[in-house]
């Protein structure tokens, strides 16, 4: 299966950083450079202090500003060294969502069976028979989308008989266009 290549432009816009869904929106250095409430609610949290990873299982949704990701269980590691990081997710090192995982904020959406999110070089991978991006009606699915928030790139792949396909309307780009390499 041949990855697609898009200009991130357009799908940045679908979600600045998934959840990991809770990244700071794009573009808003302040809130970047400041650690930002978020605020969990599960049926169960196991909470390992020796792994330092907090789960939340059962139901999760976890709020940060105006995103929402909702998931059947959520796992979130620290830096156990008290590293703080730049994307103002403070000591969190990366963040793992499963199970029927859906993200909003405003009108962007996506959703996949597993989402992970790394703090530390603010990538994103969404997986599934089916994950997907969208921004009101232009939306972009795969097996496997990856989200370079540093680099501005996303990178779609599919697998088997399923392909990647994209839906790109003029009305919700009109900031840029894109662009695809095989």
């Amino acid at each position: 299966a041949k990855p697609i290549l898009l200009k991130a432009a357009a799908l940045m816009a679908v979600v600045p950083v998934l959840i990991s869904g809770l990244p700071a929106q794009a573009g808003d250095a302040a809130l970047e450079e400041t650690p930002v409430p978020l605020h969990v609610i599960s049926d169960k949290m196991i909470a390992r202090r020796d792994a330092a990873m907090v789960e939340f299982t059962g139901n999760v949704k976890a709020t940060r500003l105006d995103s929402v990701v909702h998931a059947d269980a959520i796992e979130i590691y620290f830096y156990s060294d008290g590293t703080q990081t730049a994307d103002g997710q403070g000591s969190v090192k990366k963040i793992v969502s499963t199970g029927h995982v859906r993200y909003r904020a405003g009108d962007r959406e996506a959703e996949a069976d597993r989402a992970v999110y790394t703090t530390a070089d603010q990538i994103l991978v969404l997986t599934g028979r089916a994950a997907r991006l969208k921004t009101g009606d232009s939306f972009v699915t795969g097996t496997k989308i990856t989200l370079f928030r540093v680099e501005d790139k996303v990178i779609v792949e599919s697998d088997g008989p399923a392909r990647v396909e994209a839906l790109f309307n003029p009305e919700d780009h009109q900031a840029g266009g894109t662009e695809s390499k095989q």
